[in-house]
Formats: structure tokens, C-alpha cells, sequence
């Protein structure tokens, strides 16, 4: 059998072994789950979807799935591998911390916290436990945590691009409760990916596809891979991240959140490297790999709280929050966090006052806009009769927007269920609908 032959086999069963993974299935219907949820968000508060999720879905996947093919190619040819039972205590890990928040859905706390165990339970040494549990602690001594640390933190560097490249995708505003129970409007960027990594894994020789490394292969820079049974399997991971901003415009928050991801990652990424060298780095990296992203959002939120909320109603106009996709705001390039202060000539300062302008001339529509310089800018658009009555624009919130009383990043519990939001004001629905989106 020739090499090319070989390795063809190889692959072959390799995605074979994806199919079969229920882990993959498992991710792509939480970022499902994660689509539905924002889109029922959306129409509770808005009265309107802002974006489709379809292809958006189709677009994560697709990144995740070219992240896997970049990341396995670089962990095999660096010798770095995983075994099938770390992906199962990184996927069981994962989905105990999911179920108090999502941000825990992503291989940096998993692969922390496991990397941390096996280094407590290596510490502590072999124990005399009931066969079932035996094993499972087996599995966990038999953990290699330099090549789970440097995966996580080559996905983390991974994850940072994608945030950068698809954050159309992922972010959408949000109305909630501010200081001294003021609504105020923000962003939430979450996103989520699958990625079905292809790795090496030690098998048993007698295993059916199992080859063993030789010179005409060339061996791994890391880990000597000859003389034991190896086979390429799927290796089913998800990455993703959750931040909230009210001081940013969504692309400022991608910027921020992508900016910081990349540092840290390297950051991690060095240390682990380190550690096959200097095996004191191995707790330093995972304890990091755990706290980098908590200690972030810490810095984060502190930042913000000395600042004043971008999104809250200005007494120079009305502020712009979000734009519908495809809508005649967009045509008009209205941007986030314009301000509206004339509609056909006419000073505008609440919502009655904007309808009011724009029932001057029902076909056709002039504003006069601040950007986020303060300098003056024109929209204008015919208003065409076969086409709908609303621009497209979602404003700062006002007293009557029904908003989360406090928001709180979500857990899996959250995705799967109905959010409950509140109004300061009894009003109908009608009025509702016509208070957020103009």
C-alpha cells in the first residue's frame, strides 16, 4: 500500500469517526439553541428580527470547521494529541459549567480545570478505589497536559480571528436596566463554534486502522510518536465567548474582545510550549488557561462602570441603537449611535415628536443627524407606497421598551427557555411595537 493510499485510509476514517461523534451533533445544536434565542429576544423587545440565522449558522460552522483543519494540521505536525477520554472529561466538564453559564462552553475552562485535576491527582498519586472509579481516575492520571494546554490555547488564538472576522454574526442590542434603574440599551457579543478537530490518538495495536509512525513519515517536533499504535480520530470541541458592552459601538466590542483573546492566547500558548521544558510552567499555564478569561471580564466591566452609557436617550435628539438589516435606515446609511435631531425640518426629542414630523410628507423622509463626532450629517429617502412603513431604525430605549430588569449572562437553562422582561410602564402592545422601532 502506498503512502498516498495510506493516509487517504487514514483520513477516510477519520471522518467516518466524526460522523459517529455525538459531541459534534451535541454543539451544533447549541449554537442552534443560541440562534433562537436571540431571535426570540429580539422579537420580545424590538417587535421585529433584526438578522436571519440561517446563514449566519451556516457561516459559524463553516469557520469552525476551517479553524479544525488549521489547528489539527499544526498539533500533528507539532506531535501534540489528545485522547478519547480527555474529550470526554473536557465535554463533561463543559457541560456542568454551561448549566450556570454559557461562557463556560468553550475549551479554555475545560481544558483548565482537567489540566488542573490531573495535576492534583499526579500529586496525590495512584489510590486503591472501587473498579469503576478506578478507571475513571486512571483516565484522568493518563492525561497529557502539555497537548491539551497548547490545544486550548491554538483554538484560543483561533477563536480571537473568528470574533474579528464574523462579528456581524454575533452581536446584537439588547435594552436592560442601568444605574439608579434607568433603561439603557448595549450589545451583547456571543458566539459560539463547533470544531471538529482530526488528531492522533494512541490506540491499541490491534485496533482496526491502526498504523504505526516511522522514519519515512518524519516524526513530531514534540512528542516522540514511534513505536506505539496510533490512529487519526475526530475530536469534537467548541470554542466561544460572551461580553457585554454599554459604552461600545459592535464593532469596538469584536475589536476589544478579539484584541484581548489573541494577547492572552499567546500568552498561554508560550507557557505551554514552555513547559515541555520547564515542567514548573505546566500550573502557572493552567491555572491561567482557567482565570485569563474571568479576570478580562473583570477588567472589562470595571472599565465601563467609570464610563457614561452610549446607548441611553441624548437631550439633543433621539439616539440610534441598532438597524435593521435590509431596511431603508441602512439604504440611508444611518449608523449606530447617530442621533436624530430633525425629520423634516422639525426638532425631534421624543418618539411622539419624530411620528408627528414624519406625517408631514408621508413619501418622502429627511433627517438631520449628529455622528459620533457631533458633526452634522443629512438622510433622506423617498418613502415609495408598496414597500413597508418603517424605516428600520431602533432607538435608545425610553421608559415604555421592555427590557431584562438585570441582565445576566446566560446559562443553558436560558437558552432553552423564555426570557422574562420587564416594562416601567403599563402600556398596549401597539404602543409597545411603535416605541422601539421606528
Amino acid at each position: 500500500m502506498g503512502d498516498i493510499e495510506l493516509w487517504l485510509q487514514v483520513l477516510g476514517k477519520a471522518l467516518v469517526s466524526l460522523l459517529i461523534q455525538p459531541f459534534f451533533y451535541i454543539s451544533v445544536l447549541l449554537l442552534l439553541a443560541m440562534f433562537l434565542y436571540r431571535v426570540r429576544m429580539e422579537r420580545s423587545m424590538f417587535s421585529v428580527k433584526l438578522k436571519e440565522w440561517k446563514l449566519p449558522m451556516f457561516f459559524m460552522i463553516l469557520g469552525g470547521i476551517i479553524a479544525a483543519i488549521i489547528v489539527s494540521i499544526i498539533a500533528v505536525v507539532l506531535g501534540f494529541t489528545l485522547t478519547v477520554s480527555t474529550v470526554y472529561w473536557q465535554w463533561s466538564i463543559m457541560i456542568i459549567l454551561m448549566m450556570f453559564k454559557v461562557r463556560f462552553l468553550t475549551i479554555s475552562y475545560g481544558a483548565g480545570i482537567v489540566s488542573l485535576l490531573h495535576l492534583i491527582a499526579s500529586a496525590i498519586g495512584p489510590l486503591s478505589l472501587q473498579k469503576d472509579i478506578a478507571f475513571i481516575y486512571e483516565t484522568l492520571l493518563d492525561i497529557n497536559v502539555i497537548s491539551v494546554l497548547v490545544i486550548s490555547a491554538l483554538l484560543g488564538v483561533a477563536q480571537s480571528i473568528l470574533v474579528r472576522i464574523q462579528h456581524k454574526y454575533i452581536v446584537s442590542p439588547v435594552y436592560m436596566s442601568g444605574k439608579r434603574g434607568k433603561v439603557i440599551g448595549g450589545y451583547v457579543l456571543q458566539g459560539y463554534w463547533p470544531v471538529p478537530l482530526l488528531l492522533f490518538m494512541p490506540v491499541s495495536a490491534e485496533q482496526s486502522g491502526a498504523f504505526l509512525f516511522n522514519t519515512s513519515y518524519g516524526q513530531p517536533f514534540f512528542m516522540a510518536m514511534s513505536g506505539e499504535a496510533w490512529l487519526l480520530l475526530a475530536c469534537p470541541l467548541m470554542i466561544g465567548v460572551t461580553q457585554l458592552t454599554k459604552v461600545m459601538t459592535p464593532k469596538q466590542l469584536a475589536q476589544r474582545v478579539s484584541g484581548q483573546g489573541l494577547v492572552v492566547s499567546i500568552i498561554l500558548l508560550l507557557l505551554a510550549v514552555g513547559a515541555w521544558w520547564f515542567n514548573a510552567l505546566i500550573w502557572v499555564a493552567a491555572i491561567l488557561t482557567v482565570l485569563a478569561t474571568e479576570l478580562l471580564s473583570w477588567y472589562n466591566r470595571s472599565q465601563e462602570s467609570k464610563q457614561a452609557p452610549l446607548y441611553a436617550q441624548d437631550d439633543k435628539g433621539l439616539k440610534v441603537l441598532a438597524i435593521v438589516k435590509d431596511s431603508a435606515a441602512q439604504q440611508m446609511n444611518i449608523e449606530i449611535g447617530d442621533i436624530i435631531v430633525k425629520a423634516n425640518g422639525q426638532d425631534v426629542n421624543s418618539l411622539e415628536q419624530l411620528y408627528d414630523a414624519m406625517s408631514i410628507n408621508p413619501a418622502f423622509c429627511k433627517l438631520a443627524l449628529l455622528n459620533h463626532n457631533r458633526d452634522l450629517k443629512f438622510a433622506h429617502r423617498t418613502r415609495y407606497a408598496d414597500e413597508h412603513h418603517q424605516l428600520g431604525i431602533i432607538l435608545a430605549p425610553d421608559e415604555q421598551a421592555k427590557y431584562l430588569a438585570k441582565y445576566m449572562e446566560p446559562s443553558l437553562f436560558t437558552w432553552l427557555s423564555r426570557t422574562k422582561l420587564q416594562r416601567q410602564s403599563s402600556i398596549n402592545k401597539a404602543e409597545s411595537a411603535a416605541s422601539v422601532i421606528t
